[in-house]
């Protein structure tokens, strides 16, 4: 049997439980949580649980007795079960934070190898496929063992996957994927070729905690309504991109929103601020980023330097925004005044190109005004 030292397993799990309770607590009693928090609550939740049986299952080794050769069979199958619901769970989580739908051959994939390797984890309970305790309980590897590594390095790229499909549309990265999953990456290696050593899930609890403060760093260029980007991205961009790039921008204005306060509430006005915002982040899909600039007001960057990419992106807008006028049916009626151009960020500062897209915007929102009363903001 390999040495085990047990005060590095307890001192490294205990590390791992304290790093990342007080996160589970605090997303598990926030009222304001949301499915990405509850994707990450769920993460933390199993890796606690993996840290507490791993020390459980490794006090147990080497002690004789049915008891104890139970104990670390049904241990290993959680830890080797949890890999079907960290890795999966984190993938889900990405494609939430980024706003990406899953495509179907990934899906698939997914579903896939979570049942062959739950499958394949019931069949050992009847053959030695992954991994079996012999009569003094000591562990051994099975052949199918690289399987369940092979399965968590498949869920591990395959969230890389899709932080990279984002990345190559968004313009300022908050949540440095391949940064916070090296403590995973290296701990699976240490545990894998240095059998005794466990480094994994207090690997984990550090890139969970990570996760959580890139989040928070984030947020803070999120504004508190929308959950738009807020006016302080505007100036990240303006400093990532000052040298590089060429960027359709966008100013977006609601037209009569003063009358829509003024008659039906600010409550109900910033209803129509989510409707609105709602509406153009659907119709940017993955093509940009949506940023509430102040007030009633939108910018929208949209990568692209295709004048009619984003003419096919202000036509998307407002036909969303049509079909929601249909089917809110209120007494108000949502439009919007829209002006953009493209810039070469090598040949203007953000202030030019805000000075340059509002002065379009307020051109479309003049011509509004010639065929609409400003004091109705009904159709």
């Amino acid at each position: 049997m390999n040495t085990i030292n047990l005060t590095e397993i307890y001192i490294l799990n205990a590390f791992g439980i304290l790093l990342i309770m007080g996160n589970v607590i605090n997303r598990f009693f926030n009222l304001r949580r949301n499915t990405e928090d509850r994707y990450l609550f769920w993460i933390t939740l199993c890796i606690i649980t993996s840290c507490i049986v791993e020390c459980i299952v490794y006090t147990c080794f080497g002690r004789p007795g049915f008891l104890y050769r139970a104990t670390i069979y049904i241990g290993n199958v959680w830890l080797f079960f949890s890999i079907f619901l960290i890795g999966p769970l984190w993938v889900l989580l990405l494609e939430r934070h980024n706003q990406i739908d899953s495509s179907k051959l990934l899906q698939s994939l997914l579903n896939y190898i979570s049942l062959l390797g739950v499958a394949v984890l019931i069949i050992n309970f009847f053959k030695p496929l992954v991994f079996y305790v012999d009569a003094e309980s000591n562990y051994h590897r099975g052949q199918f063992f690289w399987l369940y590594i092979l399965s968590a390095l498949f869920f591990f790229f395959a969230g890389i996957s899709v932080y990279i499909k984002k990345r190559k549309i968004s313009m300022i990265p908050f949540f440095p994927a391949f940064q916070i999953f090296i403590p995973v990456f290296i701990g699976l290696l240490i545990e894998i070729t240095i059998p005794g050593v466990s480094v994994v899930w207090a690997g984990c609890a550090v890139s969970v905690t990570l996760m959580i403060m890139a989040l928070q760093n984030e947020n803070i260029c999120r504004d508190k309504l929308t959950g738009l980007f807020n006016r302080y991205y505007l100036e990240r961009i303006n400093v990532e991109y000052e040298d590089k790039g060429v960027l359709c921008f966008m100013m977006i204005d609601i037209n009569g929103f003063k009358q829509i306060n003024d008659k039906f509430g600010h409550s109900e006005g910033d209803r129509g601020l989510l409707f609105v915002s709602d509406c153009v982040t659907r119709s940017v899909g993955d093509k940009g980023s949506v940023i509430r600039y102040a007030g009633d007001e939108f910018v929208v960057l949209l990568n692209t330097k295709d004048y009619r990419e984003a003419d096919e992106c202000i036509d998307r807008i407002n036909e969303n925004l049509a079909e929601v006028n249909q089917q809110l049916k209120k007494d108000y009626a949502l439009s919007l005044s829209i002006g953009y151009e493209i810039f070469d960020m090598k040949l203007i500062k953000m202030e030019e190109i805000l000075e340059v897209i509002d002065k379009k915007m307020y051109q479309e929102k003049k011509k509004y005004y010639s065929s609409h009363d400003r004091r109705t903001i009904t159709e």
